[in-house]
């Protein structure tokens, strides 16, 4: 038997785990995921394997579980930059890392072709898609790749940060026929002396201004 701990706990805690339940075999981060197989390897050789160092994460070639046969579920970018007061995410599941672009075209159309109708993507902070990328990437651009996948009918994203979501993506939404006219967008508060007490990096005009937007160009709109 091997015991292993896994997730954002297990990235907090590190060799701590090790320390307090020593019959443990394997602490992991996410960002190791795709990579179990060689750390059980490791395992096997007689270690016991704290694997929790920030690292960049490697395109998974293994099939991910789909809990739907119509809609799923696509990663574009992982971790979160950010340092929100109360949030724990950054410390555990790293600095930003976008997918390249091919890849995610790559996924989704073979998605489509497996009889996937619908597909959301998926970031912890969507809107800083492409940052990291050299040269940037835009994520109002991907929205506009994605959607115009042949056969494809419906396409969502969550979760955008209003100090991030550009006035674009609304527009990329507003312009891509396959793209729901729905958007998640966390306001946290209303007070602006809260969101900075919060580190959120935005005001509230900032937030209005988006929904302003939104309400032009998608009146109907959730």
């Amino acid at each position: 038997v091997t015991i292993i701990v896994a997730g954002c706990v297990a990235q907090q805690e590190g060799a701590m785990l090790l320390r307090r339940a020593p019959e443990v075999d394997l602490v992991m981060g996410p960002q190791y995921a795709n990579r179990i197989g060689d750390l059980l390897e490791d395992v096997a050789n007689g270690n016991q394997v704290v694997a929790t160092e920030a690292s960049h994460i490697m395109e998974d070639s293994t099939k991910p579980r789909r809990g739907s046969t119509t809609a799923a579920w696509v990663n574009v970018i992982y971790g979160c930059n950010e340092r929100c007061t109360y949030c724990i995410v950054p410390t555990t599941r790293g600095v930003e890392q976008s997918r390249p672009v091919e890849s995610i075209v790559e996924e989704v159309v073979g998605l489509v072709e497996a009889g996937y109708k619908e597909i959301t993507l998926l970031g912890q902070n969507i809107d800083a898609y492409g940052r990291d990328m050299s040269p940037k990437r835009k994520f109002s651009d991907l929205i506009r790749i994605i959607g115009s996948i042949p056969k494809l009918k419906r396409l969502r994203f969550v979760t955008s940060h209003p100090k991030y979501m550009s006035l674009g993506v609304v527009d990329a939404v507003a312009e891509t026929q396959t793209a729901c006219e729905g958007f998640h967008v966390p306001f946290q508060s209303g007070s602006n002396a809260i969101l900075q007490a919060m580190g959120r990096g935005h005001t509230r005009e900032k937030y209005f201004k988006i929904i302003d937007r939104i309400r032009s160009k998608l009146p109907d709109a959730a």
